[in-house]
């Protein structure tokens, strides 16, 4: 299903300076703004965290919901953040990059400025950050979301649920490169098609099937009520990865709900190049017979994120297989390249999404030209 959401994608030209931080030891001091925060918004953030110069990317889908990660500049890894929880001045994210990680970043938060503590391991560290969307593509977001009961004369009827939100590049390049991305983000879509009309449509088609699933109960359903594993649920989102002009990532996130003991979920990557207006492929990015040297460096990342000594096979440790094979489930930072693989997809379920980053340093040799880090 398609993803979307509604919102604002302005960028903040008088805080830009402020949050621009080239020198580690130094951090960015931020004048307090009031702003009325946004419903819904995708924004980039630019600052210091423990005197180091960091990006935030950050969208709000509606209150409650939001997808965040941070890179330190100089190290280009992105790490994922979870929402924990918001008031109406304040933003707590948590990492989930790696096994126990209980790492967070909190404080104030008012939509243009974010600024409080990085706690974790013990340690505290003040960060502070800006908007700025300097040489990136600006997003509106779209959300909509509904429900419908599968028997709608019960009281006690089971509930569908879907929600539908999707970014839509407004601005930050010409106009043949917006248009190029918004015909690669949403193929579907065609000349003169509303965004915000297609998820709504997403929604309405699926909580209809759902209901058309009551012809099929049986009589004892009928006569006692279905059980909860008719509670379905389908959520479809995309956020922003990586957005520094000519590198763009979009990250298509997806989660279904159908009977049985757990839903379904996953995250789609896709990487563009913008200068050259191409979606990239792996082989856009890497020569031919990468496949050993990018293999050994995702064993080597996936080692070091679940704490795997060198000794022990990975089909002993969480993985099906001895070794990881590159998929196309990728894109690309200026510091390295992100892969990532799905439940079940080299581990089993209860392992869950594995995200792993390999620096270009380690395969330097197997590049093309094109993506050759620039001295």
């Amino acid at each position: 299903m398609l993803a979307a959401w509604g919102g604002l994608s302005a960028c903040q030209t008088g805080q830009k300076k402020n949050a621009e931080t080239t020198d580690s030891s130094t951090a960015a001091t931020i004048a307090p703004v009031q702003v009325t925060v946004a419903h819904s918004f995708y924004k980039q953030f630019k600052g210091t965290l423990a005197g180091q110069p960091v990006t935030l990317q950050l969208i709000k889908y509606n209150p409650g919901r939001y997808e965040a990660l941070y890179v330190y500049d100089k190290v280009g890894e992105p790490i994922g953040l979870s929402f924990v929880r918001e008031t109406g001045d304040s933003l707590t994210l948590a990492e989930y990059a790696g096994i126990d990680n209980e790492n967070m970043l909190s404080g104030a938060f008012n939509g243009v400025q974010y600024r409080g503590n990085w706690t974790g391991n013990g340690k505290t560290f003040e960060f502070e950050l800006a908007e700025n969307m300097d040489s990136a593509i600006t997003f509106d977001v779209h959300t909509f979301e509904d429900s419908a009961k599968l028997l709608p004369n019960k009281a006690n009827s089971p509930i569908g649920r879907a929600t539908e939100s999707m970014v839509w590049p407004t601005g930050g390049a010409d106009q043949a490169t917006i248009e190029f991305l918004r015909t690669s983000l949403y193929p579907e879509l065609k000349p003169g098609d509303m965004p915000v009309q297609s998820i709504k449509t997403a929604v309405l088609a699926y909580l209809e099937s759902y209901q058309d699933n009551a012809k099929d109960l049986d009589s004892s359903d009928n006569e006692f009520g279905p059980g909860a594993s008719w509670n379905w649920e389908t959520n479809s989102s995309a956020s922003i990865t990586w957005n520094k002009f000519p590198l763009l990532a979009v990250a298509k996130l997806g989660y279904e709900y159908s009977g049985g003991a757990h839903g379904n979920y996953g995250t789609s990557f896709e990487a563009y190049d913008l200068a050259a207006k191409k979606k990239l492929s792996v082989t856009d990015v890497f020569k031919p017979g990468y496949k050993p040297t990018l293999g050994a460096a995702l064993e080597k990342s996936f080692r070091k994120l679940y704490k795997v000594p060198a000794t022990k096979p990975l089909d002993e440790a969480y993985l099906f297989k001895k070794h990881i094979e590159p998929n196309e489930n990728f894109y690309l930072t200026d510091k390295g390249v992100v892969f990532n693989f799905l439940p079940y997809e080299i581990a089993s379920y209860a392992v869950g999404q594995i995200t792993l980053f390999v620096p270009w340093s380690d395969i330097r040799a197997i590049l093309q030209d094109t993506y050759l880090p620039k001295p």
